[in-house]
C-alpha cells in the first residue's frame, strides 16, 4: 500500500512539473507576443497616469501632448538607426569588395614575382599544387571533418 501511494505521488509530481514547464514557455512566448501587440498608445498612458495621480483634464491632456511629442521623437530615433544600420551594412559591402580586389591585385603581384624567380613551368606546377590543396580542403570542409590548422606540414607530390 505504501509503495502504491508513494509511487502515485511520484508520478503525480513528475507530471506536474512536466506540465508546468509546458505552461510556462507558452505564457512566456504569450506574453512576449502581447507585450509587442499591446504597446499603449500616448492617450492610453496619459489616461492611466490620470487615473493613478487623479490629474484634471488638462493636466491630461498636457500629459498626452507631451507623450505623443515623445513618441514621435522616438519613431525618427528609431528610423535614423534603421539608416543608420542600412548605411554601416552597405559600407561593410564596400569595404569588403574592395579588400577582395586589393587582394587579388596582390596575389597577381606575388605570382608574376614568383613566377620571374621560379620559372613558368614550375609556377604551373605550383598553382596546380594550390588548387588540389584547396579542394583537399572544401572536400574534407564538406564531410564534416576538421581541417588542419595553418602550422600543419604539407608536402608537396
Amino acid at each position: 500500500m505504501k509503495k502504491t501511494v508513494s509511487m502515485a505521488l511520484i508520478a503525480f509530481f513528475t507530471l506536474s512539473f512536466t506540465l508546468s514547464a509546458q505552461n510556462r514557455d507558452d505564457s512566456n512566448r504569450i506574453g512576449r507576443r502581447s507585450q509587442v501587440e499591446q504597446r499603449w498608445t500616448a492617450k492610453n498612458r496619459a489616461e492611466n497616469m490620470a487615473k493613478q495621480l487623479e490629474l484634471n483634464n488638462e493636466q491630461k491632456e498636457k500629459v498626452e501632448a507631451l507623450f505623443e511629442k515623445q513618441d514621435a521623437e522616438r519613431a525618427e530615433q528609431m528610423k535614423l538607426q534603421r539608416e543608420k544600420r542600412e548605411q554601416v551594412i552597405q559600407d561593410r559591402e564596400n569595404r569588403r569588395e574592395a579588400m577582395q580586389k586589393q587582394r587579388e591585385q596582390a596575389v597577381a603581384a606575388n605570382d608574376a614575382e614568383l613566377e620571374s624567380i621560379i620559372g613558368q613551368e614550375k609556377m604551373e606546377q605550383w598553382k596546380r599544387y594550390r588548387e588540389d590543396v584547396r579542394k583537399k580542403m572544401q572536400d574534407t570542409n564538406r564531410s564534416g571533418r576538421r581541417t588542419p590548422g595553418r602550422n600543419a606540414p604539407r608536402t608537396m607530390k
